[in-house]
């Protein structure tokens, strides 16, 4: 009981030291600025600061301390300069592809060579002049005669599975991949 006593009166020591000094504390001397020379004047973060000290007085436009005084809302907003613009790194050239004999032949009969089918395979697909032409067997059309329109195929090779006519006027399956 008796240490609680003793940490209770030194407590009531220690807040009784700081509140003797009413609160404030003492304010350091002013030192000189080791950049400028010029005093350094500390101020309260209580209440901004309108009046310098007596002797070192500034206009307005050569004090920047009296900037800080004033609102945010009077200074003017200077606009960020802009970050200079790079220009683009040039894409290096790609090297002329080299065709293969079936991609000009594709080419000059007027297909596209392309990626077609579920395997993914290269093949050359071409536009009929026909397509959509009635027909009811396959000479009638340039590529397949369709059964279930009776139309011409609008393109050759046609992949996956479709009825066709054959030169005969039969209906068959035909599937491609």
């Amino acid at each position: 009981m008796r240490y609680v006593l003793v940490l209770a009166l030194v407590l009531a020591l220690v807040l009784a030291g700081c509140t003797l000094g009413g609160g404030k504390l003492a304010k350091p001397a002013d030192t000189a600025n080791p950049i400028t020379g010029d005093p350094i004047a500390v101020t309260s973060l209580d209440k901004p600061a309108t009046v310098a000290p007596a002797g070192e007085a500034k206009p307005a436009a050569e004090n920047p301390a009296s900037d800080i005084a004033k609102p945010l809302a009077d200074k003017p907003v200077a606009d960020p300069a802009p970050a200079p613009a790079l220009a683009p790194a040039p894409e290096p050239e790609k090297p002329a592809r080299v065709l293969g004999p079936e991609e000009l032949a594709c080419q000059k009969s007027g297909g596209q060579w392309s990626v077609a089918g579920k395997a993914g395979g290269m093949t050359c697909i071409r536009t009929l002049r026909d397509a959509g032409k009635s027909c009811r067997k396959k000479s009638d059309c340039e590529g397949d005669c369709l059964a279930r329109s009776n139309t011409c195929a609008p393109i050759s090779p046609l992949f996956g599975c479709n009825e066709i006519l054959q030169d005969n006027g039969a209906m068959v399956t035909l599937c491609i991949d």
